[in-house]
């Protein structure tokens, strides 16, 4: 056989190995970013809400703020700065995650996750959504009534929106899902998929993205941690099969749009 006709038949038998042609597009196995570079994100992360946080407070922007509120009730003031300050914090943290996957790894947004699934995943997310919402929701209320303990959580969102559900879900809903998908699924699951394999990765990346959501303290916090352990296992696996973040934060602003609806 010639040459070109061996190359051909090559690249005829390659063919079904590439990402989107077998059943499943499966996220890049060789992510390059180790635990040294979760560290540094932490210390970015810190670093550069530091930063934000002298910048938002010097006197020309916060008075640039107060005119874009001016005429607002002092509740819609309040839910307007807590959207802001959530909104910097999370552009904070993908900032840092892209420096470090972009400029220290030189690594791929396609790599982090950030790429188009097949169309299938958005209909699979839809499922995933409303079964997530409904046993999550149920395996939460078995335990607070277990355990006679109310959800802290719902005071605190209240207090930071109030009854402004517009803002509310702009904060929970969309700019949440997006960036916290990108850190817990695409950079923590990435980097543990490659060290540990799909079922401790997965578990452990779910521990890890409930454990960062009880920032209220007190027992109240704790039933949070096994419904959200448990999205987070859903929301790396179907980051797993579908080789997108895209389902996931379909997933995850479906879940949290029910629950802020129900709270706000």
């Amino acid at each position: 056989m010639r040459p070109e006709g061996r190359a051909r038949m090559g690249a005829m038998t390659a063919a079904p190995s590439r990402p989107g042609a077998t059943g499943h597009d499966r996220p890049l196995s060789g992510t390059p970013w180790d635990w040294s570079d979760v560290l540094l994100f932490l210390l970015l992360f810190f670093g550069g809400l530091a930063v934000a946080g002298t910048i938002l407070l010097s006197s020309p922007v916060e008075a640039f703020g107060r005119s874009l509120v001016r005429g607002l009730s002092s509740q819609s003031q309040t839910a307007a700065g807590n959207l802001l300050l959530q909104t910097v914090t999370y552009l904070v943290g993908v900032a840092a995650v892209f420096v470090l996957v972009l400029g220290r790894r030189h690594s791929t947004l396609g790599a982090l996750g950030w790429r188009l699934p097949r169309l299938r995943w958005f209909a699979v997310a839809l499922v995933a959504a409303a079964l997530s919402v409904v046993l999550l929701g149920a395996l939460f209320d078995a335990l607070q009534w277990l355990t006679h303990i109310q959800n802290a959580q719902v005071g605190a969102i209240r207090q930071e929106y109030g009854h402004d559900l517009v803002l509310a879900i702009v904060a929970v809903s969309v700019v949440a899902p997006v960036a916290e998908e990108t850190f817990f699924r695409g950079f923590v699951y990435g980097w543990m998929r490659r060290r540990l394999g799909v079922p401790v990765a997965a578990v452990l990346s779910g521990c890890v993205f409930a454990a960062a959501h009880l920032s209220y303290g007190g027992p109240s916090e704790l039933l949070l941690f096994l419904p959200l352990a448990l999205l987070g296992v859903v929301l790396a696996l179907l980051y797993e099969y579908s080789g997108s973040l895209l389902p996931g934060m379909a997933v995850h602003a479906c879940f949290n749009l029910v629950n802020v609806i129900s709270i706000v």
